[in-house]
C-alpha cells in the first residue's frame, strides 16, 4: 500500500449549524427571562419557546427540562465576554466550559459569577438536577489537574467519593462568596478551594493507606 493511500484524512466531526442556532436562541430566552422575573417566578417551557420564536417541541429535541437548559444559561452567563461567543458555542456549552478552565484556570469563571450575582442568584433559584453537578465536576476536576492558567501548581487527583465531596463543597463556598457582601479577593478564594481540595485527596489517599493496612494484618 503506499504512503498516499495509507494516509487517511482526520475525521472532523462538524456541528449542525441548525443545533447552535437553535440552542442559542432558547439559552437568550430563558436568559432574558431569569433577568425580567422575580427571584423564584416559574418559568414554563412554553414561556421560553415562545420567547425563543419557536415550537415547545424544538425546545424538547434539545433540552428534557428547565434545568439542563438552565444549566447552558448559567454557562453561558459564565463565558460572557470570552473570546467563544454563543453562536459559536451554543452547541456544546459544557465542553466550551472545561476549555476555558483548561486555558485560564478558574479564576475569570469567580469573578464573572460575582459581577453577575443578582442574575446568578435568580438563576440558582431554578431547579437544575443532575445535569449541572456533571458539568461543574468535569470543569473542577479539569482545573485541578489540567490548567494551563494554573500550571505552576501540582495537580491534584481526586477520585470517587473524595472528588464529590471536595466539588460539593467547593461549590458551595463559591456559592456563599457570590452572594456575600465583603467576599474574600479571587487570589484567596483560589487559594482556598486549592487547600480544600488538596485536604479531600490526602485524607482519602489516608483512608486507602489505612485500609490496605487493615486488610494485610487480617488473620487468615
Amino acid at each position: 500500500m503506499s504512503e498516499a493511500t495509507s494516509a487517511q484524512p482526520a475525521v472532523v466531526q462538524r456541528v449542525d449549524p441548525r443545533v447552535t442556532r437553535t440552542r442559542a436562541a432558547l439559552v437568550r430566552a430563558l436568559t432574558a427571562l431569569v433577568a425580567e422575573s422575580p427571584k423564584g417566578e416559574t418559568i414554563s417551557m412554553s414561556s421560553v419557546a415562545q420567547r425563543a420564536g419557536l415550537s415547545r417541541q424544538a425546545l424538547h429535541n434539545h433540552y428534557g427540562n428547565i434545568g439542563d437548559l438552565a444549566t447552558d444559561v448559567w454557562i453561558s452567563r459564565l463565558l460572557d465576554g470570552t473570546r467563544l461567543s454563543l453562536d459559536e458555542g451554543a452547541a456544546n456549552l459544557p465542553q466550551a466550559l472545561t476549555d476555558a478552565v483548561r486555558e485560564a484556570g478558574i479564576e475569570p469563571l469567580l469573578a464573572a459569577g460575582r459581577a453577575d450575582r443578582e442574575f446568578f442568584d435568580k438563576l440558582r433559584a431554578i431547579p437544575r438536577g443532575e445535569r449541572v453537578t456533571e458539568v461543574l465536576a468535569a470543569a473542577v476536576t479539569t482545573w485541578l489537574t489540567d490548567s494551563d492558567g494554573d500550571a505552576s501548581r501540582p495537580g491534584i487527583s481526586l477520585t470517587g467519593e473524595a472528588r464529590a465531596f471536595a466539588i460539593g463543597g467547593m461549590v458551595a463556598l463559591v456559592s456563599r462568596w457570590q452572594m456575600a457582601d465583603a467576599p474574600p479577593s479571587t487570589a484567596q478564594q483560589v487559594v482556598t478551594l486549592r487547600a480544600f481540595a488538596t485536604s479531600a485527596a490526602a485524607a482519602a489517599a489516608a483512608a486507602a493507606a489505612a485500609a490496605a493496612a487493615e486488610v494485610t494484618v487480617r488473620p487468615s
